[in-house]
Protein backbone atom coordinates (compact mmCIF):
# COMPACT_ATOMS: atom_id res chain seq x y z
CA UNK A 1 0.00 0.00 0.00
CA UNK A 2 2.40 2.50 0.85
CA UNK A 3 4.58 1.51 -2.55
CA UNK A 4 1.52 2.12 -4.43
CA UNK A 5 0.90 5.59 -3.12
CA UNK A 6 4.85 6.77 -3.63
CA UNK A 7 4.38 5.12 -7.27
CA UNK A 8 1.22 7.86 -7.27
CA UNK A 9 3.12 10.89 -6.22
CA UNK A 10 6.13 9.73 -8.30
CA UNK A 11 3.49 9.57 -11.29
CA UNK A 12 2.02 12.83 -10.82
CA UNK A 13 5.58 14.91 -9.91
CA UNK A 14 6.43 13.41 -13.78
CA UNK A 15 2.81 14.37 -15.78
CA UNK A 16 3.67 18.21 -13.67
CA UNK A 17 6.71 17.83 -15.28
CA UNK A 18 5.49 16.81 -18.64
CA UNK A 19 2.87 19.09 -18.69
CA UNK A 20 5.43 21.93 -17.51
CA UNK A 21 7.69 21.22 -20.41
CA UNK A 22 5.10 21.11 -22.95
CA UNK A 23 3.79 24.07 -21.60
CA UNK A 24 6.91 26.32 -22.29
CA UNK A 25 7.20 24.36 -25.38
CA UNK A 26 3.86 25.54 -26.75
CA UNK A 27 4.59 29.19 -25.73
CA UNK A 28 8.19 29.52 -27.60
CA UNK A 29 6.31 27.93 -30.40
CA UNK A 30 4.08 30.57 -30.44
CA UNK A 31 6.45 33.58 -29.15
CA UNK A 32 8.40 32.40 -32.41
CA UNK A 33 5.49 32.39 -34.67
CA UNK A 34 4.07 36.28 -33.73
CA UNK A 35 3.85 38.48 -36.37
CA UNK A 36 1.89 41.44 -36.98
CA UNK A 37 0.82 42.05 -40.25
CA UNK A 38 -0.92 45.28 -41.36
CA UNK A 39 -2.52 46.09 -44.36
CA UNK A 40 -2.27 49.77 -45.51
CA UNK A 41 -5.89 50.64 -44.47
CA UNK A 42 -7.55 54.56 -44.33
CA UNK A 43 -9.64 53.59 -41.66
CA UNK A 44 -6.47 52.93 -39.10
CA UNK A 45 -5.86 55.17 -36.70
CA UNK A 46 -3.38 57.75 -38.81
CA UNK A 47 -1.13 60.43 -37.06
CA UNK A 48 0.11 63.55 -38.87
CA UNK A 49 3.74 64.84 -38.36
CA UNK A 50 5.38 67.63 -40.34
CA UNK A 51 9.42 68.08 -40.27
CA UNK A 52 10.78 71.61 -42.39
CA UNK A 53 14.09 72.40 -43.38
CA UNK A 54 15.63 75.00 -45.34
CA UNK A 55 15.79 74.41 -49.67
CA UNK A 56 18.56 71.64 -50.20
CA UNK A 57 19.94 74.58 -52.31
CA UNK A 58 19.97 76.60 -49.09
CA UNK A 59 21.53 74.04 -46.90
CA UNK A 60 18.71 72.34 -45.83
CA UNK A 61 18.99 73.30 -42.37
CA UNK A 62 16.48 71.35 -39.78
CA UNK A 63 13.36 74.20 -38.72
CA UNK A 64 10.95 72.76 -36.41
CA UNK A 65 8.52 69.74 -36.36
CA UNK A 66 5.52 69.09 -34.97
CA UNK A 67 2.04 67.20 -35.01
CA UNK A 68 -0.52 67.93 -38.09
CA UNK A 69 -3.94 66.84 -38.94
CA UNK A 70 -3.31 64.22 -41.38
CA UNK A 71 -5.14 66.24 -44.05
CA UNK A 72 -3.32 69.20 -43.25
CA UNK A 73 -0.40 67.25 -44.25
CA UNK A 74 -2.58 67.01 -47.86
CA UNK A 75 -2.68 62.88 -46.86
CA UNK A 76 -6.67 61.80 -47.94
CA UNK A 77 -8.19 59.05 -46.21
CA UNK A 78 -10.88 57.41 -48.28
CA UNK A 79 -12.69 55.06 -45.61
CA UNK A 80 -15.07 53.84 -48.03
CA UNK A 81 -13.11 53.52 -51.06
CA UNK A 82 -10.21 52.16 -48.75
CA UNK A 83 -7.94 54.76 -50.21
CA UNK A 84 -4.71 57.08 -49.20
CA UNK A 85 -3.43 59.63 -51.59
CA UNK A 86 -0.41 61.46 -50.72
CA UNK A 87 0.28 64.71 -52.19
CA UNK A 88 2.73 67.35 -51.85
CA UNK A 89 2.30 70.03 -49.12
CA UNK A 90 0.20 73.52 -50.42
CA UNK A 91 -1.43 74.43 -46.67
CA UNK A 92 1.53 76.18 -46.17
CA UNK A 93 1.83 78.67 -49.34
CA UNK A 94 -2.02 79.03 -49.18
CA UNK A 95 -1.83 80.46 -45.87
CA UNK A 96 0.99 82.45 -46.33
CA UNK A 97 1.19 84.27 -50.03
CA UNK A 98 3.56 87.06 -48.77
CA UNK A 99 5.71 85.81 -46.39
CA UNK A 100 9.41 84.95 -47.43
CA UNK A 101 9.80 82.67 -44.96
CA UNK A 102 7.28 80.08 -46.92
CA UNK A 103 7.58 81.92 -50.44
CA UNK A 104 10.30 82.99 -52.76
CA UNK A 105 8.89 86.15 -53.84
CA UNK A 106 10.79 86.87 -56.60
CA UNK A 107 10.44 83.39 -58.08
CA UNK A 108 6.82 82.38 -56.50
CA UNK A 109 8.31 79.21 -55.60
CA UNK A 110 7.83 77.51 -51.96
CA UNK A 111 10.61 78.14 -50.00
CA UNK A 112 11.04 75.42 -47.35
CA UNK A 113 11.39 71.32 -47.29
CA UNK A 114 8.57 69.77 -46.18
CA UNK A 115 8.67 66.44 -44.81
CA UNK A 116 4.79 65.07 -44.30
CA UNK A 117 4.90 61.96 -42.48
CA UNK A 118 1.32 60.04 -42.46
CA UNK A 119 1.83 57.01 -39.72
CA UNK A 120 0.03 54.56 -37.22
CA UNK A 121 1.66 53.94 -33.85
CA UNK A 122 0.27 50.56 -32.84
CA UNK A 123 1.48 50.70 -29.31
CA UNK A 124 4.03 48.52 -26.78
CA UNK A 125 1.97 45.20 -27.60
CA UNK A 126 4.24 45.60 -31.28
CA UNK A 127 7.36 45.39 -29.43
CA UNK A 128 9.28 42.11 -29.80
CA UNK A 129 7.07 40.75 -32.49
CA UNK A 130 7.76 40.42 -35.86
CA UNK A 131 6.09 43.55 -38.55
CA UNK A 132 5.32 43.58 -41.99
CA UNK A 133 3.85 46.31 -43.48
CA UNK A 134 2.37 46.20 -46.84
CA UNK A 135 -0.28 47.83 -49.65
CA UNK A 136 0.10 48.31 -53.25
CA UNK A 137 0.24 51.74 -55.27
CA UNK A 138 -2.87 51.85 -57.60
CA UNK A 139 -1.23 55.00 -58.91
CA UNK A 140 2.04 56.91 -58.85
CA UNK A 141 2.49 60.12 -60.98
CA UNK A 142 4.10 62.51 -58.42
CA UNK A 143 5.95 65.44 -60.14
CA UNK A 144 10.24 65.23 -60.14
CA UNK A 145 11.35 66.93 -56.87
CA UNK A 146 9.23 65.02 -54.97
CA UNK A 147 9.81 61.60 -53.17
CA UNK A 148 7.18 59.42 -51.65
CA UNK A 149 8.10 56.25 -49.13
CA UNK A 150 6.71 53.50 -46.99
CA UNK A 151 8.67 52.84 -43.72
CA UNK A 152 8.85 50.85 -40.60
CA UNK A 153 10.39 52.84 -37.45
CA UNK A 154 11.42 52.13 -33.83
CA UNK A 155 11.72 55.49 -32.39
CA UNK A 156 14.12 55.48 -29.62
CA UNK A 157 13.40 57.91 -26.20
CA UNK A 158 16.45 57.37 -24.75
CA UNK A 159 18.46 58.51 -28.19
CA UNK A 160 16.24 61.88 -28.88
CA UNK A 161 13.88 59.82 -30.53
CA UNK A 162 16.40 58.89 -33.09
CA UNK A 163 15.52 55.65 -35.36
CA UNK A 164 17.06 52.65 -33.92
CA UNK A 165 16.37 50.64 -37.56
CA UNK A 166 18.71 53.85 -39.02
CA UNK A 167 16.80 54.29 -41.54
CA UNK A 168 16.96 50.73 -42.76
CA UNK A 169 13.16 50.02 -43.22
CA UNK A 170 12.41 53.41 -45.02
CA UNK A 171 12.11 52.65 -49.13
CA UNK A 172 10.77 54.28 -52.06
CA UNK A 173 7.15 53.47 -53.11
CA UNK A 174 7.17 51.92 -56.73
CA UNK A 175 5.17 53.63 -59.35
CA UNK A 176 2.83 50.37 -59.29
CA UNK A 177 2.13 47.34 -57.67
CA UNK A 178 2.79 45.52 -54.36
CA UNK A 179 5.20 46.83 -51.88
CA UNK A 180 6.09 45.75 -48.42
CA UNK A 181 8.79 45.86 -45.18
CA UNK A 182 9.69 44.14 -42.65
CA UNK A 183 11.01 43.94 -39.01
CA UNK A 184 11.93 41.62 -36.66
CA UNK A 185 10.57 40.96 -33.17
CA UNK A 186 14.49 41.53 -31.75
CA UNK A 187 14.68 44.62 -34.03
CA UNK A 188 11.87 46.11 -32.24
CA UNK A 189 13.34 45.41 -29.14
CA UNK A 190 10.72 46.80 -25.99
CA UNK A 191 11.04 51.00 -24.90
CA UNK A 192 11.10 51.39 -28.31
CA UNK A 193 7.90 53.30 -30.36
CA UNK A 194 6.95 51.76 -33.48
CA UNK A 195 6.01 53.45 -36.15
CA UNK A 196 4.58 52.23 -39.97
CA UNK A 197 3.27 54.82 -42.70
CA UNK A 198 4.27 57.40 -45.11
CA UNK A 199 6.31 59.96 -46.14
CA UNK A 200 6.39 62.67 -48.80
CA UNK A 201 9.23 64.99 -49.03
CA UNK A 202 9.63 68.07 -51.19
CA UNK A 203 8.93 71.96 -51.07
CA UNK A 204 5.95 73.42 -49.91
CA UNK A 205 3.88 73.88 -53.96
CA UNK A 206 1.29 76.38 -55.06
CA UNK A 207 -2.03 74.87 -54.61
CA UNK A 208 -2.75 76.34 -58.51
CA UNK A 209 -0.04 73.89 -59.51
CA UNK A 210 -1.79 70.90 -57.87
CA UNK A 211 -3.14 68.90 -61.38
CA UNK A 212 0.30 69.16 -62.34
CA UNK A 213 2.29 67.80 -59.53
CA UNK A 214 0.70 65.02 -59.24
CA UNK A 215 -0.40 62.54 -56.17
CA UNK A 216 0.53 58.71 -55.13
CA UNK A 217 -2.92 56.28 -54.42
CA UNK A 218 -2.36 53.57 -52.43
CA UNK A 219 -4.85 50.75 -51.58
CA UNK A 220 -5.31 47.53 -49.89
CA UNK A 221 -2.47 44.34 -50.50
CA UNK A 222 -5.51 42.62 -50.45
CA UNK A 223 -6.89 43.43 -53.58
CA UNK A 224 -5.87 41.51 -56.59
CA UNK A 225 -4.42 43.94 -59.29
CA UNK A 226 -4.54 41.05 -62.18
CA UNK A 227 -6.08 38.06 -61.69
CA UNK A 228 -4.46 34.86 -63.17
CA UNK A 229 -6.99 32.89 -64.95
CA UNK A 230 -7.42 30.94 -67.79
CA UNK A 231 -8.74 33.38 -70.08
CA UNK A 232 -5.04 34.39 -72.25
CA UNK A 233 -4.32 37.38 -73.50
CA UNK A 234 -7.46 39.61 -73.10
CA UNK A 235 -6.31 43.29 -72.09
CA UNK A 236 -7.76 47.02 -71.60
CA UNK A 237 -6.93 50.21 -72.78
CA UNK A 238 -6.94 53.08 -72.14
CA UNK A 239 -5.91 52.59 -68.57
CA UNK A 240 -6.63 55.18 -66.58
CA UNK A 241 -9.72 56.00 -69.34
CA UNK A 242 -12.48 59.18 -68.94
CA UNK A 243 -15.00 57.18 -71.10
CA UNK A 244 -13.98 54.72 -73.12
CA UNK A 245 -12.61 51.70 -71.96
CA UNK A 246 -12.05 48.98 -75.38
CA UNK A 247 -11.49 45.24 -74.72
CA UNK A 248 -7.93 43.63 -76.50
CA UNK A 249 -6.91 40.26 -77.54
CA UNK A 250 -10.75 38.92 -78.44
CA UNK A 251 -13.02 39.31 -80.54
CA UNK A 252 -16.20 39.31 -77.92
CA UNK A 253 -16.57 37.78 -74.63
CA UNK A 254 -19.43 36.26 -73.27
CA UNK A 255 -19.54 38.69 -70.40
CA UNK A 256 -18.50 41.41 -67.96
CA UNK A 257 -19.20 42.68 -64.61
CA UNK A 258 -17.43 46.06 -63.31
CA UNK A 259 -17.17 46.78 -59.59
CA UNK A 260 -15.84 49.57 -57.36
CA UNK A 261 -13.49 48.92 -54.68
CA UNK A 262 -16.34 47.10 -52.20
CA UNK A 263 -16.84 44.54 -54.81
CA UNK A 264 -20.44 45.98 -55.83
CA UNK A 265 -21.30 45.43 -59.65
CA UNK A 266 -21.85 48.89 -61.11
CA UNK A 267 -21.71 48.15 -65.08
CA UNK A 268 -22.37 44.74 -66.71
CA UNK A 269 -22.79 44.21 -70.61
CA UNK A 270 -22.56 40.96 -72.60
CA UNK A 271 -20.68 40.31 -76.32
CA UNK A 272 -19.10 43.35 -76.14
CA UNK A 273 -15.41 44.50 -77.34
CA UNK A 274 -15.98 47.79 -75.59
CA UNK A 275 -17.61 49.31 -72.95
CA UNK A 276 -18.76 53.47 -72.06
CA UNK A 277 -17.87 53.83 -68.49
CA UNK A 278 -18.14 57.99 -68.48
CA UNK A 279 -20.84 57.89 -66.09
CA UNK A 280 -18.88 56.06 -63.46
CA UNK A 281 -17.44 59.09 -60.68
CA UNK A 282 -13.32 58.90 -60.58
CA UNK A 283 -11.88 56.39 -59.10
CA UNK A 284 -10.36 52.45 -59.20
CA UNK A 285 -12.59 49.76 -60.52
CA UNK A 286 -12.30 46.17 -61.61
CA UNK A 287 -13.82 44.40 -64.50
CA UNK A 288 -13.89 40.83 -64.43
CA UNK A 289 -14.48 39.06 -68.25
CA UNK A 290 -16.31 35.67 -67.81
CA UNK A 291 -16.71 32.63 -70.62
CA UNK A 292 -17.81 29.90 -69.73
CA UNK A 293 -16.17 28.74 -66.78
CA UNK A 294 -13.12 30.82 -67.51
CA UNK A 295 -12.26 33.97 -66.12
CA UNK A 296 -10.11 37.04 -65.51
CA UNK A 297 -10.31 40.34 -63.65
CA UNK A 298 -7.87 43.82 -64.38
CA UNK A 299 -8.01 46.54 -62.58
CA UNK A 300 -8.63 50.09 -63.89
CA UNK A 301 -8.57 53.52 -63.44
CA UNK A 302 -11.34 55.88 -64.41
CA UNK A 303 -10.17 59.98 -64.23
Amino acid sequence: MVFFTIFKQIKFIDMKRIFTLVSAFVLSMTLATAQNVQDASASDAWIGYMNVFDLPDDGGAYQFGSSWEVAALKTTLDAGENTITLQPNFNTYAENPDNPYWIDLDSGEGNKQMEASTFVEPGDTFNEVDLTFKGHVISNDLAEGYTAQFFIKALDPDAGYSDALAGAKIMDLPENGYFTVSATGAELAAGLIIQYGFVVTGPNANPDNEDSLGSVVIGSASLDVEEESAIQGISIYPNPTTDLLIFNGVDQVASFNIMDLSGKVVLKGNNENKVDVSGLKPGVYFIRFEDMDKSKTIKFIKK
